[in-house]
């Protein structure tokens, strides 16, 4: 707002002076007379803002004597404001730009209509508002309102227009019919087929929580589905293994990791892994354990970056490849069932289809720790021949595919060299060749370029669409 200098109110006084008369008379039909001097201003009256000069209320000392002209009124009055000049900009967008209240916003939608005064909010100049709270909940104007200003207060905003920005969710029978259903399916598949653990029911438990707590929980619990399908498939697995399916490759593999990527080591060809194996170090030892370790951590982390802090939308994209990576690297765990090194080392060629997981190189983690962290977790490995490809190579890949969602380069230079290094940890440990590694870089990259074709049909994303406003 711009204000004038009062040297030059005399100058403004002088040209409203001559108009007057005019002005007098087009009160007269607009009935504005009696609220310049027929009626206390303390009491309620009413104005139509649209037949205002420029949308201005300006306010003189009212006097009951003095009823026939406005001359009165346009001489004795201190311009503390210089006129706003016409606009294309509407009221509504100047009242929020002066104002982040409620009560801005009502009288946006009510800028056609006419302003009643209330005791809750207030307008003063031009047609900002200004209110305090005291702690009795009795709303005051501000002192900053001069004698010059006209107050007018407009009603606030009632209770359904204040929720109607909020989406609330309502629980109906069809709710509560889905929750049933998918209760029961959920049950009947663990009890009967897949057999059930504390594990299951405390995941269950925690979506039902989540799911009934609150909207946003109620939203979140929808978004994090996509893990949660993820993590049913993979404990699937055990159920139909691979190696009843196809043939367990063993010595082919091994004899292509040496061919394309062996090295030469006192005149002996051998594998990295044989090389690491040989000559591992404990500093090496540690970073390659806490990165393998990181695997599933920071790419779901970022991906719950991106649904708090980034687009709904983001988030689904990247859920929904992960997903999609997880399927295609199970189908060629059915196709190409392969043994890892550290097999080969324990059991040499020939097929154990007993062998349990082995914690390979990452015991040397477990010793310098003290926590038997791989030793453990590999224990209760779902499927020995499933090396082929490398999920734990894929998963960060998916990372620096959507890194740049970020908008930061810092953190995406960050998932290279991530993905790099259980890239390595992955060669290091023995529990993966290179052609494993590369593999499961290939599978991320092919789940990434399917998802992005398969998004593109209008069918699936109208279902996408409507799954981010969902969650």
């Amino acid at each position: 707002m711009r204000f004038y200098n009062p040297l030059y109110t005399r100058k403004w006084t002088k040209m409203f002076s001559p108009v007057s008369t005019f002005v007098t008379q087009l009160s007269k039909q607009l009935g504005l007379q009696t609220l310049f001097f027929g009626k206390d201003l303390s009491n309620e009256f009413l104005i139509n803002t649209d037949t205002m000069p420029n949308g201005h209320v300006n306010k003189s000392t009212p006097n009951n004597n003095d009823s026939n002209s406005l001359s009165t009124f346009f001489s004795s009055i201190n311009f503390s404001f210089r006129p706003r000049s016409p606009s294309k900009t509407s009221y509504g967008k100047q009242s929020r730009q002066s104002s982040s209240s409620k009560t801005t916003k009502f009288y946006k939608k009510n800028r056609n209509q006419n302003i009643k005064q209330t005791e809750n909010n207030s307008i003063y100049h031009q047609l900002n508002i200004h209110t305090i709270n005291d702690e009795n909940n009795n709303n005051k104007t501000l002192n900053e309102t001069n004698q010059n200003s006209v107050i007018i207060n407009i009603p606030p905003e009632t209770s359904s227009q204040s929720n109607d920005d909020t989406d609330k969710f309502i629980f109906t029978f069809e709710h509560f019919l889905w929750i049933l259903i998918l209760t029961l399916c959920y049950f009947t598949w663990f009890i009967f087929i897949a057999g059930i653990s504390i594990i299951h029911i405390v995941l269950y438990s925690i979506i039902i929580f989540l799911y009934f707590l609150s909207d946003r929980t109620r939203r979140f619990a929808l978004a994090i589905l996509v893990y949660l399908t993820y993590l049913l498939l993979y404990d699937a697995l055990h159920l139909v293994p691979n190696y009843t399916v196809s043939k367990v490759h063993i010595l082919d593999v091994y004899l292509i990791e040496k061919k394309f990527f062996g090295i030469y080591k006192n005149g002996h060809l051998m594998t990295l892994n044989e090389y690491f194996r040989l000559n591992h170090i404990p500093i090496l030892d540690i970073i390659s354990g806490l990165c393998y370790l990181s695997w599933i951590p920071i790419p779901v982390a970022y991906s719950l970056y991106l649904y708090r802090y980034k687009s709904k939308r983001d988030y689904a994209d990247f859920a929904f490849t992960f997903l999609l990576t997880n399927i295609c690297g199970f189908v060629v765990y059915y196709i190409i069932p392969a043994a890892p090194p550290w097999y080969i080392e324990l059991y040499g060629f020939n097929m154990n289809m007993k062998a349990p997981g082995s914690p390979a190189g990452f015991i040397h983690f477990d010793q310098i720790t003290g926590i038997k962290i791989f030793s453990s977790m590999y224990s209760k490995n779902a499927n020995v021949f499933a090396a082929i490809p490398s999920l734990h190579a894929a998963y960060p890949t998916i990372t620096v595919l959507y890194g740049s969602l970020s908008k930061k380069l810092w953190l995406h230079i960050g998932f290279v060299f991530f993905t790099f290094g259980v890239w390595f940890s992955a060669v290091y440990s023995g529990h993966h060749y290179v052609i494993d590694v590369l593999a499961g870089g290939t599978c991320a990259v092919t789940a990434y370029t399917l998802y992005r074709l398969i998004s593109r049909i209008p069918t699936i994303n109208r279902l996408l669409v409507a799954y981010s406003k969902l969650i």
